[in-house]
């Protein structure tokens, strides 16, 4: 069967940030699509996401990027702070710069207003039905295509099973049943503040990264530059899984006992955490069979050191869709096309990922060198040391 032949919709598991945007790149191409969400509502939890050139180029291209509107912030630039003693070490420019350079935009922006502009364009698409209350727990060949099952009893019935179903996939299991999810020993904790209450942290138009031994912490603006993301990260035993854990401050705020008086201020504001524990996985055997494939965290997940989570679903979506365009292409070829396309990209990021996590916490003589190594580097060359992940360009269809 060729991509292009089939009247049977392509089944997306998930609904989250790859599951939107794999519709939307495929209803572009005029293919029917069905998501299978197993939510009965959608609804983002978290709170900031930081999107480079490299995935703000395609939700230009897909037209989501202009209903974000004013919820958006395009900071001008990352200061990097040393934890302990608040100097400030570098500064990576953004904003203009990053446009010049890259042709797109780097950007910031609340999840729930992402998925809200993701799912707007999806509604606004006929060829893509969404299905919530649909919590996928298998899925089996059958000879017109793909049947994909409900807790409930529900069958749904497609040409092909594209898994964005996230980190804990059950197709993923199906898939590669000895896969396992393996602890980082890292914890991240999350709040939003109102700029007014978090003074400290200088200048709303930057992003501020502070690195210290066994500790860092990010924070952005979002919504518009109405509210201030904080996410800190520590090391740490506590390793449930889950992405919206209740938590409470007396855990975190001794992580952060030493630490200059700046960041300590604005941690020290905030009246409500959430945490996650942070997991990875081993390089996958199989990320595709027949006419199922994986995409997003399903396939690769993230650890957040390099803020490109969400940017790789929303590549493997463009890119997917790319190849399931090449005229007489049978659809298993294509996912096969995707894969090798796409496994070398994210391994190489996912790497790049947990390597800055070692930086970010170097204690010691290490920690020296880095900060020293920082402070002598030219901003404009801290920006190009990103060239390789900013510029990629899945192309059209």
């Amino acid at each position: 069967m060729t991509a292009e032949r089939s009247s049977e919709p392509i089944l997306i598991a998930g609904g989250g940030i790859g599951g939107l945007s794999a519709a939307i790149a495929l209803a572009r191409q005029g293919r029917p699509v069905r998501i299978l969400e197993r939510g009965e509502t959608f609804s983002e939890a978290g709170a900031g996401i930081q999107l480079g050139p490299n995935a703000t180029r395609i939700l230009r291209q897909w037209e989501v990027l202009e209903r974000l509107g004013d919820d958006l912030v395009a900071p001008e630039g990352v200061s990097v702070f040393d934890g302990l003693s608040g100097a400030r070490l570098a500064m990576v420019p953004l904003g203009a710069a990053a446009e010049r350079r890259y042709g797109s935009p780097y950007v910031v922006v609340h999840r729930a207003d992402l998925q809200r502009g993701l799912l707007e364009t999806a509604r606004a698409r006929p060829e893509i039905e969404i299905a919530t209350g649909f919590e996928l727990t298998r899925y089996e060949s059958v000879a017109e295509g793909i049947a994909a099952h409900a807790t409930s009893g529900e069958v749904a019935r497609g040409s092909a099973l594209i898994a964005a179903d996230g980190i804990a996939s059950r197709v993923r299991k199906q898939l590669n049943p000895d896969a396992a999810l393996r602890f980082s020993g890292r914890t991240a904790w999350r709040t939003l503040l109102e700029p007014t209450a978090v003074p400290s942290l200088g200048p709303e138009q930057r992003t501020g990264l502070w690195l210290a031994p066994n500790a860092h912490l990010v924070h952005y603006a979002v919504r518009g530059g109405r509210a201030v993301n904080i996410v800190a990260v520590v090391e740490d035993r506590w390793n449930q899984e889950g992405w919206n854990t209740e938590a409470d401050a007396s855990e975190l705020l001794p992580h952060y006992a030493a630490w200059a008086a700046p960041a300590r201020a604005a941690l020290e504001a905030a009246r409500s955490w959430r945490k996650w524990a942070l997991f990875e996985l081993a390089p996958l055997a199989c990320w595709s069979s027949g006419t199922v494939v994986l995409l997003g965290d399903a396939a690769h997940p993230m650890l957040p050191f390099l803020a490109q989570g969400g940017a790789m679903a929303i590549e493997d979506a463009a890119v997917l869709a790319r190849e399931l365009a090449r005229p007489g292409t049978p659809v298993e070829a294509a996912f096969g096309r995707y894969v090798s396309l796409r496994q070398g990209r994210t391994l190489n990021v996912q790497e790049a990922s947990r390597r800055n996590g070692r930086v970010y916490h170097l204690a010691g003589a290490a920690r020296w060198a880095r900060n020293l190594v920082l402070r002598s580097r030219r901003p404009e060359a801290l920006l190009g040391r990103f060239d390789w992940l900013y510029g990629f360009d899945p192309g059209a269809p």
